[in-house]
């Protein structure tokens, strides 16, 4: 993290949100007021104007979008995955206002949104990087590797399991050029240090900071007593393979954030790495992680 009071001035900014379903379109207008209110040049992302009808507020294409100085992102932590996986390369930091649920990554309330806004349009905030995950699916053959299947990035994990409740895959799990191990369970789970809350913390992970540079593979559900997490070095390449009994054909699925699922089979290799461009967020300036944590998942409360 950088110091929260060494930025310049914001001078402007898009606001977005996915979240059609929910009655967002009166505090996004009010994120804009309050933007012009503070000299700061505020645009609606072109999908965002559509999906809320905010005919009145101007639009900005993700083309134009790599001149602005912050994507302030308006809904829950979701919001934020889905705004990461498409804006990341723009290089552009991004704020996420909370009208979710957990807000890991939505950490500015709305009751306090003006006087918050004010200091970070200052420039007193934290600017931060989060790893991002690039994975990617291919066909094996005879020869190596052959046609790619799919593509996605993630900010908080991969999974790939069978896609069938229960159902046990075999998984050859490789790190950089040294085999690790080959396991027999549900699945398993690559995370970044910002997944270490998500999936990864109900399968058994550990939670990891997230200023540091590493990865983590947690098995889902072995069928060891043996086969524990692993935090890897963040510059790892995680290379998935399957072996299936009697050389069966078997489905599988690779689930991105729980967002993006891309559909594959026993014969193809999945390769997780780092992404070359990392998430850059912003918070308030008295943000604090374990703070965070605390509050959002109870730590230290009574259980009785």
């Amino acid at each position: 993290m950088t110091d929260c009071l060494t930025h310049e001035r914001i001078s402007t900014a898009v606001v977005i949100s996915k979240v059609y379903k929910r009655p967002l379109a009166d505090p996004i207008r009010q994120i804009v007021a309050y933007l012009k209110k503070f000299e700061v040049k505020a645009y609606v992302d072109a999908n965002t104007k559509i999906g809320f009808n905010l005919s009145d507020l101007q639009s900005i294409s993700k083309r134009d979008m790599r001149e602005v100085d912050l994507i302030i992102v308006v809904g829950g932590d979701g919001s934020v995955l889905g705004v990461a996986r498409t804006l990341v390369d723009l290089g552009v930091p991004v704020l996420g206002i909370n009208k979710g649920h957990l807000g890991l990554l939505t950490d500015v309330s709305p009751h306090n949104l003006e006087e918050k806004l004010a200091k970070i349009i200052c420039g007193h905030y934290f600017l931060e990087e989060r790893t991002m995950l690039d994975v990617k699916v291919y066909r094996k053959s005879a020869d190596g590797l052959g046609e790619m299947l799919g593509a996605s990035l993630a900010t908080n994990e991969t999974v790939i399991h069978s896609g069938t409740i229960a159902h046990m895959l075999m998984l050859k799990v490789t790190i950089g050029q040294h085999y690790m191990y080959t396991i027999r369970g549900d699945g398993i789970i690559v995370n970044t240090p910002t997944g270490s809350t998500a999936y990864a913390l109900s399968a058994g992970g550990s939670i990891i900071e997230p200023r540091l540079d590493v990865l983590s593979v947690v098995p889902m559900f072995p069928h060891s007593l043996n086969c524990s997490p692993i935090i890897i070095p963040g510059k790892s390449e995680v290379k998935i393979e399957f072996e299936s009994p009697d050389d069966l054909t078997e489905l599988i699925a690779i689930n991105c954030d729980g967002q993006v699922t891309m559909r594959a089979d026993t014969r193809c290799q999945v390769q997780i790495c780092q992404h070359a461009t990392p998430l850059k967020l912003i918070h308030p300036d008295d943000y604090d992680y374990y703070s965070l944590l605390r509050k959002k998942l109870d730590w230290g409360k009574s259980l009785v």
